[in-house]
């Protein structure tokens, strides 16, 4: 799959990936072209624009974006470059304006990105400059999945809908419609750069439950929370790596997530307080909204949504993995809970988080700098000859057919089956000339 002057990037059938699909400067640039400028992207939450006027700005792959909330309350989202001269017409990256001037020449635009004040129109222009055709590139698709919004440009994509399916639907839904209002965003954007490949980061989180007992070692040595309970459970009898119980799910468009199902006393309720007594409280609203399964049996989920988003029950995160060329990430963590929780539960949620993750979270540090490490190790003139290999459990697939509450899936939760299928729409994306060809590809 993908052969290039040098040879095939991907060889899903055999479970390789070449290491030049994470240092090639050719290879960075056509993701940039054929996965990113054609795949949904996560821009923000809509806690984040609550009002008229509100404003944040983002990326999509190298791309800035300005998204807005508009006097009607809709979101607008939109290249954040002047039409003129190419500037940015807003460098905050949060606020509320009534419009968005270039500081270059003060071209202005509205919330919407119409082109509205032109200096000169009459005297310099002869008014002859068509106002309505030079206002900020707008992206093609604009949606929403429980508050998250999303964009594409390209307009013959699949909705949002489609795009995410079944399966993803049904993980996204699990951590965050637990309660009536959704959530919001709390603590801000944190953002760090890492000096690793993009893909990596989201491989990881795809469902890599074959590092945590090797990489997080020294988390639990020093007392980290989360891996003192799973250490304790394994001592009381829970399976150990390569038997763990949980469900491994693919969707068509390279998404993929596990959901793990850990022994009574390892879930939420073992969380400290008062996150402990609040999640104990609002059981049973969560259970009458996602059902007995999600709300009693899945003690965590680990989630990417190609291609650059990814997501973690652990500690409400959600990752946004943006490139920087094939050697760095720039990193930016959301931390997310319910709405209508108490402040101090959303206090203590939003520390845990960052002692869990972020740039100086337990975790964070560890698979960071792995991903750095694995990263050079693609650059080498001698270890590029060798691909890595992405085959654990294949020809050993078990499928489990859906069911009226879980999707279909595999009853495996330590395996690299979503990797696979990762890369392999990576491969149909980097390969086909438009939408049409990456659909006929994933029947």
């Amino acid at each position: 799959m993908l052969d290039t002057d040098k040879g095939t990037l991907v060889e899903n059938e055999r479970g390789l990936v070449s290491r030049r699909a994470f240092s090639d400067e050719k290879v960075y640039k056509q993701e940039l072209e054929q996965v990113f400028a054609r795949s949904w992207l996560f821009l923000g939450h809509e806690s984040q624009i609550p009002n008229p006027g509100d404003f944040f700005n983002t990326y999509m792959g190298e791309d800035p974006i300005l998204v807005t909330r508009g006097k009607d309350g809709k979101v607008n989202a939109m290249l954040n470059s002047c039409r003129h001269r190419g500037n940015s017409v807003e460098r905050s990256d949060l606020g509320n304006r009534n419009n968005f001037m270039c500081t270059y020449h003060g071209w202005t635009y509205d919330l919407e990105g119409n082109l509205i004040t032109v200096p000169g129109f009459k005297e310099l222009y002869h008014e002859e400059l068509d106002l309505e055709n030079w206002g900020l590139v707008a992206v093609s698709q604009l949606e929403s999945f429980h508050g998250l919004i999303f964009a594409n440009w390209d307009p013959e994509a699949p909705d949002l809908h489609e795009y995410l399916g079944a399966e993803t639907r049904w993980g996204i839904d699990t951590l965050l419609d637990q309660r009536e209002g959704g959530t919001e965003v709390v603590g801000g954007v944190i953002r760090w750069m890492l000096d690793c490949n993009w893909k990596f980061a989201a491989d990881n989180f795809i469902g890599d439950n074959y590092h945590g007992a090797v990489t997080h070692a020294s988390a639990m040595m020093v007392g980290h929370a989360t891996m003192q309970r799973n250490a304790e459970a394994r001592r009381n009898g829970a399976p150990s790596v390569g038997s763990v119980p949980g469900m491994s799910f693919t969707g068509r468009f390279g998404h993929g997530f596990n959901a793990g199902i850990l022994p009574p006393g390892t879930g939420p309720s073992r969380r400290p307080e008062p996150l402990g007594s609040y999640y104990e409280s609002t059981s049973a609203e969560t259970r009458e909204r996602l059902g007995a399964v999600r709300a009693d049996q899945i003690a965590r989920i680990n989630c990417s949504v190609f291609p650059n988003l990814s997501l973690s029950s652990s500690s409400g995160m959600l990752h946004v993995w943006h490139p920087r060329g094939p050697f760095n990430t720039e990193v930016w963590l959301y931390i997310l809970v319910d709405k209508v929780a108490p402040e101090e539960v959303k206090s203590a949620f939003r520390l845990m988080a960052q002692h869990h993750f972020g740039p100086s979270g337990m975790f964070e540090q560890d698979d960071g700098e792995n991903w750095n490490l694995s990263t050079m190790a693609c650059a080498s003139a001698v270890a590029r000859r060798y691909p890595l290999n992405y085959s654990m459990g294949q020809g050993h697939e078990h499928w489990v057919e859906a069911s009226s509450a879980v999707p279909r899936h595999r009853d495996q939760m330590v395996n690299e089956y979503n990797q696979r299928g990762f890369y392999q729409h990576w491969g149909r994306m980097m390969e086909a000339k438009d939408w049409g060809e990456v659909l006929a590809a994933s029947e």
